[in-house]
């Protein structure tokens, strides 16, 4: 098991919540964005679904954030928009594996940095550490009984 799906399973109030995607609809973002998502972000969201921890607004808004930034700010192709903050910025997941770690970062950024200037902004090494942060953050604005998904 990897390192994330350990982390996963030990903070599962924070990812089990609702609408789980399918292999079905998971391949069709791949087709859609001409892109290969990494196992462990299809693995979470076929397994867990989206909730407070997962980092990912939905996959149907993420296909349509990804055409428009890389129609409208030249997003590079290895780039999926996982969730946009419209004014606050856009969190991107570079599907290009890291060459040392095998892992895939996670680019917190401005959308006046794209595309050239990726490098200079918040860049998480892995989705791992990109969803701890994601839960520090919402653990400062949710109640305990807010956490966990009541369905």
């Amino acid at each position: 098991m990897s390192e994330f799906r350990d982390f996963v399973k030990e903070n599962e109030k924070w990812f089990r919540g609702r609408h789980l995607e399918t292999d079905a609809s998971l391949n069709q973002v791949e087709i859609e964005l001409a892109v290969t998502l990494p196992k462990d972000i299809r693995w979470l969201l076929k397994t867990y679904g989206y909730w407070h921890g997962t980092g990912i607004c939905n996959i149907e808004e993420a296909i349509e954030d990804t055409k428009l930034a890389r129609e409208h700010a030249q997003l590079p192709i290895n780039y999926v928009v996982l969730y946009e903050h419209h004014d606050g910025g856009v969190i991107l997941l570079d599907v290009n594996p890291d060459e040392k770690t095998g892992t895939n970062r996670i680019i917190d950024a401005a959308w006046a940095s794209i595309p050239d200037r990726l490098e200079e902004e918040v860049v998480y090494p892995s989705f791992k550490e990109y969803t701890e942060r994601v839960i520090q953050n919402e653990a400062d604005f949710l109640d305990e009984d807010d956490i966990e998904c009541k369905e």
